[in-house]
């Protein structure tokens, strides 16, 4: 009959939008400057968020692609017993039932390994991590970086540990985390070899700048609601 066929026409057409829908969907989890995101992956995997950072799964489908696509930095606690990818820009960490933490940014990658042991993947090398043990590369090079006995990373606690860390790379982790524009004075110049390696801590803006500044000789004047002008001393 006809009005069969019209009906089996729509039936058919709908089940095609449900599964084009769901194929193309994608749960996405932003942390936008000056905050962080926690949330839970489908097998109960917990992520936390970094400022300025985001990630992307489909959690239709995670039983059999267990994956992750993360912009920025993220913590992970990985549910005992389960498995699943991190792709980033820079590289890919493999992990299973353990606790980590993941960093792309710019043209840096930086991998630690708090619990359990990961697989990292950059271009051709694999290294793999246990507790305490990190691996950074940046622009193509390995950088040597030292075991750590904390328990998670240190900008949960609103610190940052970095090692022979750019300072434009400090300063765009300012930004950040407190949702601010700095800016360098034309007078100013701040050479990529005068490598920064440290813990600045993260709770208050003006001790961070302090510290940063400091190290740099510099002096920092705020110039309206959330811009710092960065001038030499």
């Amino acid at each position: 009959q006809p009005w069969l066929v019209r009906i089996a026409a729509v039936l058919i057409i709908t089940l095609c939008l449900t599964f084009v829908f769901y194929t193309n969907n994608t749960t996405t989890q932003i942390a936008q400057a000056g905050e962080k995101t926690e949330f839970l992956l489908p097998d109960k995997s917990a992520v936390v968020l970094n400022s300025g950072s985001e990630a992307e799964f489909k959690s239709w489908n995670w039983n059999k692609k267990r994956s992750v696509d993360l912009t920025g930095e993220a913590y992970f606690r990985v549910a005992k017993g389960k498995t699943f990818d991190v792709n980033t820009p820079l590289g890919k960490v493999t992990v299973v039932g353990t606790q980590f933490n993941v960093k792309a940014r710019d043209n840096r990658f930086d991998v630690t390994c708090f619990e359990g042991k990961v697989k990292v993947t950059y271009k051709s090398q694999e290294v793999f991590l246990t507790p305490g043990e990190s691996v950074t590369f940046e622009n193509g090079e390995e950088i040597t970086i030292p075991e750590t006995q904390a328990a998670q990373p240190g900008w949960m606690n609103n610190e940052v540990t970095f090692v022979s860390e750019k300072p434009e790379n400090i300063i765009k982790e300012i930004e950040r985390h407190y949702a601010v524009k700095i800016e360098l004075d034309k007078n100013v110049s701040l050479s990529p070899e005068n490598v920064f390696t440290g813990t600045l801590p993260m709770n208050e803006l003006d001790t961070t700048l302090t510290f940063f500044t400091d190290k740099y000789h510099l002096k920092a004047k705020k110039a309206g609601k959330g811009s710092v002008i960065l001038s030499a001393e």
